[in-house]
């Protein structure tokens, strides 16, 4: 897994846990969908996971161009290439498809939070604070990115060198 494609990863993880409080114990409301539904719409949940997909997408393309870097491909492995990775972002968009996520969200959220804690989250996003956080959210998460690079990057790195002198060592 290369570097950048293990921080996307811990990055869409950041993307959908930012700002959540613990889970609740247990919900003193029970928690409808519209509830649910509101807070999904008011956080443009949606729209966020679909502006990431490309993101992802160039992710992909970026690790092929990395781990094919110095090799002269020539037109029918290039062909090859492109359809992996066509093959590859279809099947992450059908994973992420809205339609796939959308109940595992408000399961999550109803085993997460009680009603009353929907409806004063949805009250804060509502507010202007609350849609600028919206707003700057990529922006946070991108600089939680590379600060999240400056710290697991020479991890990985470590590791490598180590699996390194360990395969040389037992070969």
């Amino acid at each position: 897994m290369s570097h950048r494609t293990l921080l996307l990863a811990v990055s869409m993880l950041l993307a959908t846990c930012i700002g959540a409080p613990a889970p609740a114990a247990a919900a003193e409301t029970p928690l409808d969908d519209a509830r649910i539904d509101r807070l999904l719409d008011v956080t443009r949940a949606r729209q966020m996971l679909e502006g990431m997909l490309p993101q992802v997408e160039a992710s992909q393309r970026q690790m092929v161009a990395q781990l094919t870097a110095g090799q002269e491909l020539d037109d029918a492995q290039r062909a090859r290439m492109e359809a992996i990775v066509s093959r590859s972002s279809a099947a992450v968009r059908q994973a992420l498809a809205w339609e796939n996520l959308e109940p595992i969200y408000r399961d999550i959220y109803r085993r997460t939070f009680s009603a009353e804690d929907i409806d004063a989250i949805v009250a804060f996003y509502e507010t202007p604070a609350g849609q600028r956080m919206i707003e700057k959210m990529p922006t946070l998460m991108q600089h939680t990115m590379e600060a999240m690079q400056g710290l697991v990057v020479p991890m990985l790195e470590q590791m490598q060198r180590e699996i390194s002198a360990e395969v040389s060592a037992g070969g």
